[in-house]
């Protein structure tokens, strides 16, 4: 099946995301200062989100819409502010979507197995936006102390343009290379599904 490839409209609501999420990373300790209009643009532009779901984490997201007792296996719920909630809710409304309508993008632009894809894609939309509202659940996509980090906080809001886009760049490929793959569960049942070869009787060409 073929999807539609990253268009601008994608590139508009990532944008935004991540500008929501900068303009929050003061709520953490550990983040950067906060940054001119200016800079905070042209860090916005990545195109791909800064921040992450935890998409790799599939026991963690079983549990999370579990829904049950293992509810408390997770971390303490820290209390949220209102835009943290808002922003939670609109990742994850427009990843759903997207999930359900063009996993290809999803995937590039958060860097998601297809196994998360195809979780969020076939859970009910209500559940999950009740776990945004209720529970922490993103942070930032690359280790603050990295070298990948810095480079793209350094170079991705800086000038000039040509190595703004060069560390966006460089950022997009490592999150899209370094995990290791997650196995697609139903590769087994499509393998199953594949027409077999007609047994060649020995001796006929």
């Amino acid at each position: 099946m073929e999807y539609e490839g990253l268009t601008q409209e994608h590139l508009t609501n990532v944008r935004a995301l991540n500008r929501a999420w900068l303009r929050l990373r003061p709520w953490d300790s550990k983040g950067p200062p906060r940054f001119s209009d200016t800079r905070l643009e042209r860090l916005a532009s990545a195109p791909f989100l800064l921040f992450s779901f935890r998409e790799h984490d599939d026991q963690w997201w079983r549990l999370l819409l579990d829904g049950g007792p293992q509810q408390d296996l997770l971390e303490e719920r820290p209390i949220m502010s209102i835009d943290l909630i808002a922003l939670q809710l609109a990742g994850l409304a427009f990843l759903s979507e997207l999930a359900r309508r063009n996993p290809y993008v999803a995937r590039l632009i958060s860097g998601a197995p297809l196994s998360w894809c195809e979780q969020i894609a076939s859970g009910a939309l209500v559940d999950m936006l009740d776990c945004g509202a209720r529970c922490l659940l993103i942070e930032s996509r690359f280790d603050d102390a990295s070298a990948l980090h810095k480079r793209l906080w350094r170079c991705g809001g800086g000038a000039p343009q040509e190595m703004r886009v060069f560390a966006q760049t460089g950022a997009l490929q490592a999150m899209l290379t370094s995990r290791e793959l997650v196995p697609y569960r139903r590769m087994p049942a499509a393998a199953c599904r594949m027409p077999q070869p007609a047994q060649q009787v020995g001796g006929e060409v």
